[in-house]
């Protein structure tokens, strides 16, 4: 066995130049980091492999390479050889290790069909049924027996189990993991820790989620146990989304934090990306899914009606708005009118659970808008109900009402069917959400696939035209869920195909559809493309005969990787443009660099699915030196003037565009993530327009200001200022809309505040120095007089010093920037006082402000630091300045026009704490109340509070920038 202190990589050497941040990777990273992890985040295209060889070559010890597919093995197997100057130093034989060996995951992972989770849990119940008592040949017939007679609940216990499992798996000892693994696996892992291996590399570390995970964490302990250190070096493109608890648990727990992010627009900016622009098409329903939609209106419609205007559905409403009080309570109100104690009854219901008490007063207004209560219910904060609000309404009444009722058992079974249809299932314990068939209708809708259509037109006319090479991908080939849709054809691949094969202008780009089981294209294309395609694979490709508009291909003991290469290669000289598959087969791994537009009609938000996808068209093209790249997203919205709501197209949006980095649309020389990479502020607020149902827009006159606004490929080349180092500087942004007449901030006259008290201390003193004067050397005066010459002193001392408080206001008056660079430092001062966040310098907090033609300016503030520290910094000022809904304490400023602020919840935990701020933001600005919200008195302030407009500026939402 080789000495684990040996360092054979130590020798290997780079001869090229790196690139700027491989070597600020290599400068950052500690060579010996204290959790045995190195944690790289990487676009595809930025030199990850180099990079991961580079770190491994530092530390110099034997190296295991694991990879996810064969095609990217053989890249790390030849840049390895590169590097070590000596073929023999590298193997990608898993029965003959060398100094670095590369192997793929499912070399070293777990075979057969079960998950090794289930069996491991299925040992765990035997090892439970024993330690109750039970033999071990009994435990295991139970077991069977129980899996026989009741699957079910033996599926549930074996899940149960194996959910716990996975939690903790990377801290389970070896012998406990080990038992989980094939023999196979396991007699691999013996021959990699017998060779002395003591570094692991885990390429598209993303991956470790699972069971490879389990193997990576059993082959570490089995190294650390050989006396080695198991130093893993993580390299990925996208992080797991944290929305999988368990598997991203897994997955920090192997390689901890991440050392060093390069983001994808620093590649680009160096030239080794290509430049790229995020694009949006919104289109609406189909008439006949629109008639399902309408349908479900309808449906929605008359279940609020039936229940909820009933009196029974009407006192549950009334009920939630007007809570029970204790006896205090009562004393406190008995003076007030009748209004005004159904006022303070609403307010502690909004303080009690804000977003039901909404939800319950949205929908009073709705079903009994004459009704005495609705009447004193602020159309503000109570507006037109939402899908959502009365499906919340119509579930809580269930629970609440029907379920503790025995009488009422028929009623909770037919709400129970009813919000069935909606997707919801209603159970003991709430509701849980489903597949919500409009969401599904909406998702699959036909009008994606002739949006897609439009989209290629639309790139097809463009100056660069000719240059485009375009990928078309959903989600399955065909799917089994046609509620609410139209026509013969399932959604998927096959259906988007058909269409574009049909359109005269696509069909002459000879498109092709590829899947693991289809090769399609059209029938005037089909034998031009069967030739090129048997030339490439050196075996005749048939061309198959069949009814419409589209022709199958096929080629017998081909592979499917080698007919994926095939294709690509027709893309990329010009036989083929168009091309259409599945993001199982043109996702992660698939490489075509000649690819510069996708059409986005999968249904994944997820951090690792949309990035990999969009890093299918980021890949420099050798034909094309000024490529640039056009990622597309697809929205079907229902239009303003169907009252049903759904927010899953627009969140499934917003959740990729967060992930994402790209072009502001707004300021096209910065750098932002969110939904500004691809809606101006203009479009945003027209698409605010259409979600709030504004019947004076349209789904199309959205759809056309966004086409208006776009830039030309060559603009978007010449934005990207390649050549330029990107800011190494990640800031979260906010932007706060400052009235003209009524600032968000309004200071307590500088004039008052502290006036007294200096003019008492000015005089006193002046007293005490005319008294002095007096004595046997000085000047003689009356008693009237000397006070009068005091008191004239104190005042013009007085006058002189508070004068600069008054011109230091009046000036702050006419800086809206300056008054909220100090409010936002006052609150990062409060912060680090309570202990949440380090201290920041006053420079981290940047401000610009910008006027509106309405006479108000756009404050925008930007946040630096620490990641955690700024995100806790950036939540708290928006806090601030954002709508009053449940806060413990408020600040109230201003004199003659009072404002109130909501203390951030992270300051106003402890009441310390609230008091340091106030006393910070007195410092500052010269006055300010703080206000504990509690008794009638603060129910009357937190009415007041809820009722001022809100500051931040809905039409740029927060989001995060490289500047």
């Amino acid at each position: 066995m080789p000495s684990l202190l040996s360092r054979p990589l130590a020798h290997w050497r780079f001869d090229g130049e790196l690139r700027t941040y491989q070597a600020e990777a290599l400068r950052s990273i500690p060579a010996d980091p204290a959790d045995s992890a190195m944690h790289v985040v990487a676009p595809p295209g930025s030199g990850k492999t180099l990079l991961g060889l580079l770190l491994a070559a530092r530390v110099g010890h034997r190296a295991l390479v694991l990879a996810p597919s064969v095609t990217i093995r053989d890249q790390w197997v030849r840049t390895a050889r590169d590097l070590a100057h000596d073929v023999d130093a590298v193997s990608d034989d898993p029965a003959e290790l060398k100094d670095l060996t590369v192997l793929t995951y499912q070399r070293l992972s777990v075979t057969g069909d079960s998950s090794p989770f289930d069996e491991l849990a299925s040992r765990q119940w035997l090892d439970e049924l024993t330690a109750s008592g039970r033999t071990a040949s009994d435990a295991a017939t139970w077991l069977a027996t129980l899996s026989v007679d009741n699957p079910a609940q033996h599926a549930r216990g074996i899940r149960s189990r194996a959910s716990a499992l996975r939690r903790r798996f990377s801290r389970a000892r070896p012998d406990e993991i080990a038992r989980a693994l094939h023999p196979n696996a396991i007699a691999l892992i013996d021959r990699v820790v017998e060779a002395g291996v003591d570094t692991v590399v885990l390429d598209e570390c993303h991956h470790l989620l699972d069971h490879w995970a389990l193997v990576v964490a059993y082959l570490r302990s089995r190294i650390r146990a050989s006396g080695g250190t198991g130093l893993l070096i993580g390299l990925t493109a996208t992080l797991p989304s944290p929305d999988d608890e368990t598997g991203f648990d897994n997955y920090s727990q192997l390689l901890g934090d991440v050392d060093y992010e390069v983001p994808t627009p620093a590649v680009v900016k160096e030239g080794h990306l290509a430049p790229y622009r995020a694009r949006v098409w919104f289109t609406e329903p189909v008439p006949q899914e629109a008639d399902f939609i309408r349908r479900s209106e309808a449906q929605l419609h008359e279940l609020v009606t039936q229940v909820l205007s009933s009196p029974d559905g009407l006192g549950f409403l009334v009920d939630q708005l007007q809570p029970t009080v204790d006896d205090q309570q009562t004393a406190d109100d008995s003076a007030s009118s009748s209004d005004e104690r159904a006022r303070r009854d609403i307010d502690r219901a909004l303080s009690a659970d804000f977003p039901l008490a909404t939800a319950c007063g949205s929908v009073l207004r709705a079903v009994a808008p004459g009704h005495p209560l609705a009447v004193l219910l602020e159309p503000s904060l109570f507006g037109r109900p939402s899908t959502d609000d009365l499906l919340q309404v119509l579930a809580r009444f269930a629970l609440d009402r029907l379920l503790a009722d025995p009488d009422a058992h028929p009623q909770w079974r037919f709400l129970k069917g009813a919000l069935a249809d909606f997707g919801l299932h209603l159970t003991d314990r709430g509701l849980r959400r489903g597949r919500d068939p409009v969401e599904s209708t909406l998702a699959a809708s036909v009008a994606k696939d002739h949006a897609a259509v439009e989209i290629i037109r639309h790139e097809l006319s463009a100056a660069d035209g000719e240059r485009v090479r375009a990928v078309v991908v959903t989600d399955v080939v065909e799917s089994g869920n046609t509620r609410g849709l139209t026509g013969d054809a399932a959604p998927g691949v096959l259906r988007i195909f058909e269409m574009l094969a049909a359109d005269p202008i696509t069909a002459a780009l000879s498109p092709v559809l590829l899947t693991g089981e289809h090769l399609r294209t059209t029938a005037t294309a089909a034998h031009g493309v069967a030739d090129a395609l048997s030339r490439l694979l050196g075996t005749p490709v048939e061309v198959k005969e069949t009814p419409g508009a589209t022709r199958r291909l096929g080629a017998r003991g081909v592979s499917g990787s080698g007919l994926v290469a095939a294709v690509s290669h027709l893309v990329a000289d010009g036989t083929v443009r168009l091309l259409v598959g599945t993001r199982g087969l043109l996702g992660e791994g698939w490489d075509c660099p000649a690819v510069n537009t996708l059409v986005d009609l999968t249904t994944v938000a997820t951090s690792t699915a949309t990035q990999q996808l969009r890093g299918r068209t980021l890949r420099l093209d050798p034909a094309w030196p000024e490529k640039v790249a056009h990622n597309w997203s697809v929205v079907c919205l229902i239009p303003p003037h169907v009252s049903l709501d759904d927010r899953g197209e627009i969140e499934r949006l917003r959740r990729r565009h967060g992930h994402l980095w790209g072009l502001s649309a707004d300021d096209h020389s910065e750098i932002v993530s969110g939904l500004g990479t691809v809606l101006a502020a203009p479009e945003r607020a027209l698409l605010s327009r259409v979600i709030g149902k504004d019947r004076q827009t349209s789904v199309a006159a959205l759809n056309a200001a966004v086409l208006a606004a776009e830039r030309s490929r060559a603009q978007t080349r010449a934005d990207w200022r390649i050549g330029e180092t990107l800011p190494a500087r990640e800031r979260e942004a906010l932007a706060v809309r400052s009235a003209r007449r009524r600032g968000v901030v309004q200071l307590v006259p500088a004039l008052t505040a502290g006036t007294s008290r200096t003019f008492a201390l000015s005089t006193l003193a002046s007293g005490a120095a005319l008294a002095l004067a007096s004595g046997p050397l000085a000047l003689h005066l009356p008693l009237l007089g000397g006070l009068g010459a005091a008191l004239g002193a104190g005042a013009l001392f007085t006058l002189v010093r508070r004068g600069e408080d008054v011109r230091r206001a009046l000036r702050l008056r006419r800086d809206p920037a300056r008054v909220h660079h100090l409010a936002a430092v006052t609150v990062a001062r409060a912060l680090h006082s309570a202990g949440r966040i380090a201290a920041l310098p006053d420079e981290a907090i940047a401000v610009t402000a910008q006027p509106l033609p309405d006479g108000s300016t756009r404050v925008r503030l930007l946040f630096e630091g620490p990641p955690q520290t700024r995100r806790v910094l950036a939540d708290a000022v928006q806090e601030l300045f954002g709508p009053v809904r449940t806060p413990r304490f408020v600040l109230r400023v201003g004199a003659r026009e009072r404002t109130y602020l909501a203390v951030p919840q992270q300051i106003g935990r402890r009441r310390a704490d609230a008091e340091d701020f106030a006393a910070l933001w007195r410092q500052t600005f010269g006055g300010g109340e703080l206000i504990e919200l509690k008794g009638a008195e603060g129910l009357v302030v937190l009415r007041a509070a809820r009722a001022q407009h809100e500051a931040i500026d809905s039409t740029a939402p927060r989001h995060s920038v490289w500047c």
